[in-house]
C-alpha cells in the first residue's frame, strides 16, 4: 500500500509539471518522429485531405523537458480510424521512465474500464508492440519504446497489424529519426 502511494504521488507530481508548459511551433523534424496516416497509403488507407484531420503540439515543461504528439480521427462515412502518438525527450532516462509510466497507468486503466485487453506482438525488434482484442476481435495496437531519455507511444485504432516485420516496415524511419531528434536548445 505504501509502495502504491508513492508511485501515485509520483504520477501527481508528473502531471503537475505536465500543466506548468509553453507551447512551441510544430517543425518537420518534430511530424517526422510519427506513423501518420500517410504512412499507411502503401497498405491501401487512404483518406481525402488526411492533413486536415491531422494535429501536432509541442510543449517544453518548466523542467525542460519536451512533449510532443500526434493525433488523427475520422469516422462518420470514411472507414472509422484514430492514431495518437506522444514522445517525450526528458532530461535524464528518469524522466522518460516516468512519462512512460503515468502514459501505461492512464491506458492500463482506460482499457480495464473498456474491457479491452492488451496481447503482445512477437518479434518486434525494438520496443514494445501489442494488439489490442475487446470480446476477442482485435481493434488496434499500442506500442511502446523507452530509450535512453526518449519515450514513444504510439495508439492505432480502426485498424491493427499482426505481423511484426509488417510494424517494422512501419515504425522504423521513425524510430531512426527519434534516435537522432534532439529539441532545440533553450534560449
Amino acid at each position: 500500500m505504501r509502495r502504491l502511494a508513492q508511485h501515485l504521488r509520483l504520477a501527481l507530481a508528473v502531471l503537475a509539471l505536465a500543466a506548468c508548459s509553453a507551447e512551441e511551433p510544430v517543425t518537420d523534424a518534430d511530424k517526422a518522429l510519427f506513423l501518420r496516416v500517410a504512412d499507411l497509403a502503401q497498405f491501401g488507407v487512404r483518406y481525402p485531405n488526411a492533413e486536415a484531420a491531422e494535429s501536432f503540439a509541442k510543449a517544453r515543461q518548466v523542467d525542460g523537458s519536451y512533449e510532443i504528439t500526434y493525433n488523427f480521427e475520422v469516422s462518420g462515412d470514411a472507414r472509422p480510424l484514430y492514431l495518437h502518438g506522444s514522445v517525450n525527450i526528458g532530461r535524464t532516462s528518469t524522466d522518460a521512465t516516468l512519462a512512460e509510466s503515468a502514459e501505461k497507468i492512464g491506458l492500463l486503466v482506460a482499457f480495464k474500464r473498456s474491457g479491452v485487453e492488451e496481447r503482445e506482438v512477437p518479434g518486434v525488434r525494438a520496443g514494445k508492440l501489442t494488439l489490442l482484442v475487446k470480446n476477442d476481435v482485435p481493434i488496434g495496437n499500442v506500442f511502446t519504446l523507452r530509450d535512453g531519455n526518449k519515450s514513444h507511444l504510439f495508439i492505432i485504432s480502426g485498424l491493427y497489424v499482426k505481423d511484426a516485420a509488417v510494424w517494422q516496415k512501419l515504425i522504423e524511419p521513425k524510430l531512426e529519426n527519434l534516435m537522432r531528434y534532439a529539441p532545440p536548445a533553450k534560449s
